[in-house]
């Protein structure tokens, strides 16, 4: 997935929670460069810094009690899914 697109009912309900200012949190399935496993994560999509083919954003490792800012390439990223 290079350019993180939703589909059509994802985008609607992204708006509206971001209307109603509402928690707007993402699951994605992230493929590492270093090993190429696969890791799963918990992004936040209010707080997204774009950077051309990657950006920032706040996200927890699922599975882990650590989360913080993270930097993300848009081309490895293999499933995006609101939740």
């Amino acid at each position: 997935m290079k350019n993180l697109k939703l589909n059509p009912i994802q985008k609607t309900r992204l708006a509206i929670r971001r209307a109603f200012a509402k928690n707007n949190m993402a699951q994605i399935t992230y493929k590492k460069k270093s090993d190429e496993t696969v890791g799963s994560y918990v992004i936040d999509m209010n707080f997204i810094e774009d950077m051309g083919d990657m950006f920032n954003t706040y996200s927890y490792a699922t599975g882990a009690k650590h989360s913080g800012i993270r930097s993300f390439y848009k081309n490895r990223i293999e499933k995006i899914k609101l939740v």
